[in-house]
């Protein structure tokens, strides 16, 4: 069997609303043609007791937990770099450690990223070897268009920020992969 890395946002279990349905679906399909290596984040206590329920689908699996609050403070980077606010609030030492070892380690060539978030970890020139694939699912830029059109400001600027910033990275990322996925027009 092939060897794929599966990055995803938020852990994939269980599927019980929207993403996690969508994240788990991929899992299940793909781990029948592949050796799947996940990386995720867990934003809810509750979901750490589902861990060993992806065992079944995973050949290992990589677990962080993402703590909203402490998220929001790192996003606020983005304010200084101009980056958009997304991606500080998932940046992780951790996790991009794990994904450059995991990749050589198992000689793993093949990339699904699930949700725009995720694309940091293998955005580098060193990743570009690899056959990446992006699933921006609903494409996270829009929503945050769609907040700032029903916001008053000072809110509203800040999510027109993140609308404009976060469609310039996923314009990027989108030419940097190999093929993108999508949902909703």
């Amino acid at each position: 069997m092939e060897k794929l890395l599966y990055l995803v946002h938020r852990i994939p279990y269980p599927p019980n609303k929207g993403d996690k349905i969508r994240s788990f679906n991929f899992l299940r399909t793909l781990a029948q043609e592949y050796e799947i290596y996940l990386g995720a984040f867990v934003d809810d206590p509750e979901d750490w007791k589902y861990s060993e329920e992806l065992n079944r689908y995973c050949q290992e699996i990589k677990l962080l937990p993402l703590d909203s609050r402490r998220a929001k403070l790192h996003s606020l980077k983005g304010f200084l770099s101009g980056a958009p606010l997304t991606l500080p609030y998932y940046t992780n030492r951790e996790m991009q450690r794990w994904v450059e070892q995991v990749t050589i380690e198992q000689g793993i060539d093949r990339v699904l990223v699930f949700s725009s978030a995720m694309a940091q970890f293998v955005e580098a020139k060193r990743f570009s070897s690899c056959c990446r694939v992006i699933d921006f699912v609903d494409a996270d830029s829009d929503k945050w268009r769609q907040y700032a059109e029903s916001k008053q400001w000072p809110m509203s600027w800040v999510y027109r920020r993140e609308w404009q910033t976060l469609l310039d990275y996923e314009r990027r990322v989108a030419k940097l992969f190999d093929s993108s996925l999508f949902v909703s027009a």
